[in-house]
C-alpha cells in the first residue's frame, strides 16, 4: 500500500508554465466555505486533489510522477486594461467583495449574466476575467454553485452569461440566430471592462455540456479575445465547429473533417467522462443532430495550433488519463483529460446537479443515475484554473 503523503505534499501549489517548482501554500484556509458548501468538498478533498496537470498525490488513485510536454515559458507580461470600445458600463453592476445580476442589450434583445466580483477589483489595477457558460436547461446561478469557480480563483472576476432558453447557439435546440450569442460574448466583455478595470492578457472562458461547446464555438470565432479556453463535457454540434473546418468537412461523414491552420489560436483544454451516457465520450447523436467525439475535437484542435507528432497519452491515475500534442506553436496548448468514472458531470461536483437539466424535460429531479455520473478523482474548477494560469495572452 502506498504511503499517504504528507500535509505538507497535498498543499503543492499548481504549477507554472516554466515547469517551476511547487510552492508551500497555506491549507484548509485557502478554500472558502462557500465552496465548500457548493461543491460537497472538504477543505481535506480540495487539498489532497490537487491538478494532474502536475504530478500529484491522490488519496484513492495515487498519480505517479509523470513527464509532461512543456509548454513554452511566457514572457512577463505587464497586465494591460482592456478597451471598452464604447460601451457604457453596467448600471447594475455588483461592488468589488460582491455579486448579482446585470444586464445589457445585445442585438436589440435584453441579455443577462451572474457576476462574482473579487474585493481585489477595488484596487483599480487590471485583473482576470473567466466567462463560464452554463450547459442546456441550466441557470448561471446554477453554475456559480456546482463549480465554484469566483470562491476558487478569488482574484478574477467570474461572470456567468445567460443564455436565451436556456441555450447556447451551436446546438440544434438554441433559440439565439447564428452569431447572436457570439456578439452577445463580444458585448459582455466591453460592458465589463467599462465597469471594471479588465486585463486584456487574462481572458478566459469555461462551458459544461452545451456551455462546452458554445466555448470551443468561442475558439473557433473569437481566439483573438481569449488567453485559454476549458470546455468539460462539451457538446459538438456542427455549428460549434464549423467555423473551424475546411470546407470540404462534411458533419455526416466524420472521417471528411479537418481544422485549418488558425492565425490567431487559444490554448484549450478538454475535459469528458468516458462514461457519459449523455453526451458520450466516443460521440454520437442527440436532438436530431450528430456531435463529435472529445478526443477527436482535442485532436483537430491540436492540427488548427500546428500541433506536430503523435500525442502523448498518460494514465496520471488508475481513471485519469492526460492526452498532449507535441509541437504546438509557443502561444498554444491543447490537453484532454479522459475521467475514467466520469459521467455527464462537471468533475468533482457532488451533487449531480451539473448535465442535469439536459435530460428530457429538463427536471434535475428526474435525472437518472445521477449519482452515477460524478466523480471525485479530480476536480473541473481545479484542471481549468491551473490551465488558465499557464498562459497569458501577448497583445498586438
Amino acid at each position: 500500500m502506498q504511503q499517504q503523503p504528507t500535509p505538507q505534499q497535498y498543499r503543492r501549489r499548481r504549477i507554472a508554465a516554466g515547469g517551476l517548482a511547487a510552492l508551500a501554500i497555506a491549507g484548509a484556509a485557502g478554500v472558502g466555505v462557500s465552496l465548500q458548501k457548493a461543491t460537497g468538498w472538504s477543505a481535506d478533498d480540495w487539498e489532497r486533489h490537487t491538478s494532474v496537470q502536475e504530478p500529484a498525490d491522490y488519496e484513492d488513485t495515487p498519480a505517479k510522477a509523470v513527464p509532461r510536454i512543456e509548454v513554452a515559458e511566457q514572457p512577463d507580461i505587464a497586465p494591460v486594461a482592456r478597451q471598452a470600445s464604447g460601451s457604457p458600463a453596467l448600471q447594475d453592476a455588483p461592488k468589488p467583495g460582491g455579486s448579482g445580476r446585470v444586464s445589457l442589450t445585445s442585438e436589440d434583445v435584453q441579455r443577462r449574466a451572474y457576476l462574482q466580483v473579487p474585493d481585489a477589483a477595488r484596487e483599480g489595477k487590471p485583473i482576470p476575467v473567466v466567462l463560464a457558460f452554463h450547459g442546456y436547461r441550466e441557470s448561471p446561478q446554477a453554475m456559480a454553485e456546482y463549480s465554484g469557480l469566483g470562491d476558487a480563483w478569488e482574484g478574477a472576476i467570474v461572470a456567468y452569461p445567460e443564455g436565451l432558453g436556456e441555450a447556447w447557439e451551436g446546438a440544434p435546440y438554441a433559440k439565439t440566430a447564428p452569431g447572436q450569442d457570439v456578439q452577445f460574448v463580444r458585448d459582455l466583455l466591453d460592458a465589463l471592462s467599462a465597469s471594471y478595470s479588465i486585463d486584456a492578457t487574462r481572458v478566459y472562458a469555461a462551458g459544461m455540456s452545451n456551455g462546452g461547446g458554445f466555448a470551443a464555438k468561442l475558439a473557433c470565432e473569437m481566439p483573438q479575445e481569449f488567453t485559454a479556453i476549458a470546455s468539460v463535457s462539451g457538446a459538438y454540434y456542427p455549428d460549434t465547429w464549423r467555423s473551424c473546418a475546411t470546407k470540404q468537412s462534411r458533419a455526416s461523414d466524420p472521417a471528411s473533417i479537418e481544422f485549418t491552420r488558425g492565425r490567431t489560436v487559444v490554448p484549450f483544454l478538454e475535459i469528458h467522462g468516458r462514461k457519459d451516457e449523455t453526451i458520450a465520450y466516443d460521440g454520437g447523436e442527440r436532438h436530431g443532430a450528430p456531435y463529435m467525439s472529445a478526443m477527436r475535437l482535442s485532436s483537430l484542435f491540436a492540427s488548427r495550433m500546428g500541433c506536430f507528432g503523435a500525442p502523448t497519452s498518460i494514465a496520471v491515475t488508475d481513471k485519469v488519463t492526460r492526452v498532449e500534442w507535441p509541437g504546438c506553436r509557443e502561444d498554444s496548448e491543447v490537453m484532454h483529460l479522459a475521467i475514467g468514472d466520469g459521467g455527464h458531470t462537471w468533475p468533482g461536483e457532488l451533487k449531480g446537479e451539473a448535465g442535469a437539466g439536459e435530460v428530457e424535460g429538463g427536471s434535475a429531479r428526474d435525472h437518472h443515475n445521477r449519482s452515477d455520473r460524478t466523480t471525485r478523482v479530480i476536480t473541473a474548477t481545479n484542471e481549468a484554473l491551473a490551465f488558465f494560469e499557464r498562459h497569458r495572452r501577448v497583445l498586438g
